[in-house]
């Protein structure tokens, strides 16, 4: 982030940021919970990584994209960002080296890749989308939930850019539910413990 021109006080949210996602990370999204604590059951809630679109509005702020990337990162997801101009040059080469797709697209272009994801069928029928601008973010949504054609399997995330780890990573994570039987014929037993 130093290196692309962030400075002071973007800096130093962007550190927060990066700290709370490290939190959310060792306190909920890393860690496999059993809240039900059955002694022959696991009812497990956990959540995997899953990957995102990320288009960046010509009118926001770098410090914000990279905010985002960070969070997918951070959950193990691998984000494709959409930027309309080019990224700066260290920033383009960070996100290369951490597997991070980076595409420039004019706004049609973009509209024309969400119209490619929601026509989409079978298992890769849904998408998720994070959308980063600045003034121009109720146009921007507007377009791509019309690029969608209304729908439902397309998830766009348009709110305000936060630092709050277990806010940001949400659109980078799914949860999943496993329950295993921990008995046989009613005799409980651990051969599970080490499954998940």
């Amino acid at each position: 982030a130093a290196h692309a021109g962030s400075e002071g006080a973007s800096l130093d949210w962007l550190r927060s940021a990066l700290a709370a996602d490290a939190h959310a990370v060792e306190s909920e999204f890393g860690v496999a919970r059993d809240a039900s604590q059955l002694g022959v059951e696991r009812n497990l809630l956990r959540y995997l990584p899953t990957d995102v679109v990320v288009r960046m509005a010509g009118d926001a702020q770098l410090e914000h994209l990279l905010r985002v990337v960070a969070a997918g990162l951070a959950a193990g997801a691998s984000p494709i960002v959409s930027v309309s101009s080019a990224l700066p040059q260290p920033l383009a080469d960070a996100c290369a080296r951490a597997g991070v797709t980076v595409q420039v697209e004019d706004h049609a272009t973009w509209c024309a890749r969400v119209a490619t994801l929601a026509a989409a069928s079978g298992p890769a029928a849904s998408a998720r989308i994070r959308l980063v601008a600045g003034a121009s973010r109720a146009q921007l949504i507007a377009d791509t939930y019309a690029a969608a054609g209304g729908k439902p399997d397309i998830a766009v995330y348009g709110g305000a850019v936060v630092a709050a780890g277990r806010v940001e990573m949400l659109p980078h994570l799914r949860e999943q539910a496993v329950s295993i039987t921990a008995h046989r014929f009613g005799t409980p037993n651990t051969l599970t413990d080490g499954l998940i």
